[in-house]
């Protein structure tokens, strides 16, 4: 009986022993599960990053946008203003403007009795004349030159942009010269500045010279007309000579 009591005894503390070590074993188990719970507070900061760098991502886009729309605003203001300053450019020099081409007479056209100026022997015949705003000089056309039958006669044509009086206005220098030679007697004398001013040149006030430097030459006049100025070497003189001034007039 005392050994059946013993046995029971025995087993009985086994069983404590065994229950001990499963309550033992269990808390391993439930301390595993602690680090499964830190793994929330990096998933959040992941994901706070993640959205971190898609903020920075739109901020970065916007601005890439914003200065592309600048560069592009930048670049039309720019080419705006070069079409503009070119349009400019064009209606300046005449380029929109349509012109017609005129004779304006530097004389009195209704005079009957004209008689010839000599310009012999380094002599000035001259005429200031002037341009309304809009025309445009492009030649002159000294209508008759007679040499009195002479042959081998030759003379010297210049235009001066007018500048105070006639002497100041010769000290300048000539906007365009051209020589005769061997002028026929009573023959035109046409000149055309497209070389000089491929527009002609603008509205003011001019001087043209004629001066001979061989043998015997000169001009038609007739009487003065209102608007130009006559001279006779240098002096004031009342012959108008015959002569066009070939403007070009907007139409």
């Amino acid at each position: 009986m005392k050994k059946i009591t013993a046995i029971i005894i025995v087993l009985a503390l086994c069983m404590t022993s065994l229950f001990a070590l499963v309550s033992c074993d269990g808390t391993p188990e439930e301390t595993t599960k602690a680090p499964e719970t830190t793994a929330a507070p990096d998933d959040a900061t992941t994901a706070a990053e993640e959205q971190t760098t898609a903020a920075e991502e739109q901020t970065t886009e916007a601005e890439a946008t914003t200065e592309e729309e600048q560069t592009t605003e930048a670049e039309a203001t720019t080419e705006e203003e070069q079409t503009t300053e070119a349009e400019a450019t064009t209606a300046s020099s005449g380029g929109e403007v349509k012109y017609d081409e005129d004779f304006v007479a530097l004389y009195q056209t209704r005079a009957a009795d004209h008689s010839p100026i000599s310009a012999a022997e380094g002599r000035e015949l001259a005429c200031r004349f002037s341009l309304n705003e809009g025309e445009r000089l492009i030649g002159l056309v000294f209508e008759s030159c007679p040499t009195w039958q002479a042959e081998g006669s030759a003379f010297v044509v210049e235009l001066y942009k007018w500048d105070i009086d006639y002497d100041n206005t010769l000290l300048g220098d000539p906007l365009y010269t051209e020589e005769f030679t061997d002028w026929i007697d009573n023959a035109k004398c046409e000149l055309d500045f497209s070389d000089k001013a491929a527009d002609g040149f603008p509205a003011g006030s001019y001087l043209w010279v004629f001066r001979g430097t061989v043998g015997t030459i000169g001009i038609w006049a007739l009487d003065p007309t209102d608007g130009c100025q006559y001279f006779e070497n240098g002096m004031e003189a009342n012959n108008g000579f015959r002569v066009n001034a070939v403007v070009l007039i907007p139409a």
